[in-house]
């Protein structure tokens, strides 16, 4: 991955330090360079936590989730002010590419450009040569509205890189979404509105939501909401929906009230780690106002925070060790066992280690490991499993 970056070195903050919520908002351009697709420029508007509101301002102190948006058909991305305005404020890093927006959009390009970028922004953060090193948590999600929404799908489809896929309005696209929904397996939110004349629920958003594993998904339907009005006010799209029955009878600031609402729980919760967020966006989906819903939540991933404090063990049957792990640790089990399975869960419930042990000793290796907290599990056939903290320096 090559990467030509067209901003100023910014100065950089202190990872550690917290800043208070809500942050300024910064802006910036990059281009990004795909040499996989021949050196392919994926030009992008970024929006960041900022120490002061303006164009190329330091970022503010702390480690920000990526939120990759793409646009509608022909629509520019200054229509999506909104989202920047939503989600920057509270800790979010937005990034908005601007390929595709001609009369003859390649979806299947646009869907890997909305992936490439989000894997290009992990880079970013660990490129001591960039203003945003050090600031890029590991937690990524994919985002988008109508054609950017089945993009992001198809995107979402290729990769299992992203901790949460969120669309409004999503359209069905060439190839299609719909089919590429069944290879999603991140946590999967779609809005969609009721009155959604461009790209009728019932042909677009419910059949990619259907095709959907049964694991960890919501479809919240916008009682009188329309297609246009999930971005701010847009030419081309407003026009379009013009020549076919309106935008809605909900109006754009209440619309976007709720999409807004249900996007940050959804994002907290599978990119934060927040429980407490999980606990809103359930109390939000029971109360049901002005939504039609249906969810599928059993199976998301565990809170890690949760599931360590339920589950670490302080026998000394099974031990990890030493702990902060920098290059490499063991894991040790106590008499004569000979087999077991050792798997390593990060901080959204994603499994980055699953490894068969044979013997009282096994190692773990640093390598490809971020820094962090994981859940570790030792399980062992006939036999309660055994958890534990490990700590990533």
């Amino acid at each position: 991955m090559a990467m030509r970056y067209l901003i100023p070195l910014l100065a950089l903050a202190t990872p550690s330090t917290i800043a208070a919520q809500p942050f300024a908002i910064g802006t910036t351009n990059l281009t990004f360079i795909d040499d996989t697709r021949g050196g392919r420029a994926i030009a992008c508007e970024v929006a960041y936590p900022a120490q002061n509101a303006g164009t190329d301002v330091p970022l503010a102190p702390g480690i920000f989730p990526v939120v990759v948006l793409g646009h509608g058909f022909v629509m520019t991305v200054g229509a999506y002010a909104n989202f920047r305005e939503a989600l920057v404020p509270e800790g979010y890093v937005l990034v908005l590419p601007t390929t595709e927006g001609g009369l003859l959009p390649d979806h299947s390009a646009f869907g890997t450009d909305l992936a490439f970028c989000a894997s290009a922004f992990q880079a970013e953060g660990a490129d001591d040569g960039s203003p945003f090193f050090g600031h890029i948590a590991t937690t990524s999600a994919l985002m988008g509205h109508s054609m950017g929404g089945g993009a992001a799908i198809l995107g979402a489809a290729a990769s299992s890189d992203f901790n949460a896929v969120v669309c409004f309005a999503p359209a069905e696209t060439n190839p299609s979404a719909i089919a590429a929904a069944g290879d999603v397996d991140a946590p999967l939110l779609i809005l969609a509105g009721s009155q959604d004349c461009v790209t009728p629920p019932n042909d677009n958003q419910l059949p990619m939501y259907l095709a959907a594993p049964a694991a960890c998904k919501a479809y919240v339907e916008i009682v009188g909401g329309g297609h246009c009005n999930f971005a701010n006010s847009n030419f081309n799209c407003s026009f379009g929906e013009l020549t076919c029955g309106g935008g809605g009878s909900l109006g754009r600031e209440a619309q976007q009230a709720l999409t807004h609402q249900y996007t940050l729980h959804w994002l907290d919760r599978f990119l934060k780690d927040d429980v407490a967020a999980g606990d809103a966006l359930q109390a939000l989906l029971d109360a049901g106002d002005g939504v039609s819903a249906q969810w599928m939540l059993d199976a998301c991933p565990p809170a890690i925070s949760t599931a360590m404090a339920a589950n670490e063990d302080t026998s000394n049957e099974v031990v990890v060790a030493p702990i902060p792990m920098r290059e490499r640790a063991e894991l040790r089990i106590a008499g004569d066992q000979i087999e077991a399975r050792f798997r390593l869960v990060d901080q959204v419930g994603r499994v980055v280690r699953d490894e068969r042990v044979a013997g009282s000793i096994h190692a773990i290796e640093r390598a490809g490991l971020s820094a962090g907290t994981y859940l570790w599990i030792v399980d062992r056939e006939g036999l309660p499993a055994f958890r534990g903290k490990l700590v990533v320096d």
